[in-house]
């Protein structure tokens, strides 16, 4: 909810999801620029999310508690991650300049 407070305090339309379930439905019915995911969530890793991201070229970024590493094994490369506690106006910042301008609301 951090990542989500900060977000929503910069301007941009949030959407949050507690699920891997529940965030590839979003994917499904939603207009989605970017996103900025938790590895680890209540029905485990995000990395069936991540793959419908880039499948779908949707710019997302990593926060997590979890180790930079473990994630990394995931195919994820440690410059898309950020360990917890995290400024999450900087990784915003890092997420807009990977979201073209055209799909900015």
């Amino acid at each position: 909810m951090d990542a989500a407070d900060a977000v929503a305090r910069a301007g941009v339309n949030v959407i949050t999801t507690e699920t891997v379930r529940d965030a590839l439905e979003i994917l499904d019915t939603e207009h989605i620029s970017g996103a900025i995911l938790d590895f680890m969530v209540k029905d485990g890793a995000v990395t069936p999310i991540v793959q419908k991201l880039r499948r779908n070229g949707i710019p997302f970024r990593i926060v997590s508690g979890s180790a930079i590493k473990e994630i990394e094994e995931k195919g994820i490369p440690p410059e898309l991650c950020a360990a917890k506690p995290a400024d999450y106006r900087q990784v915003l910042v890092s997420l807009m300049k990977d979201v073209p301008a055209h799909s900015r609301h």
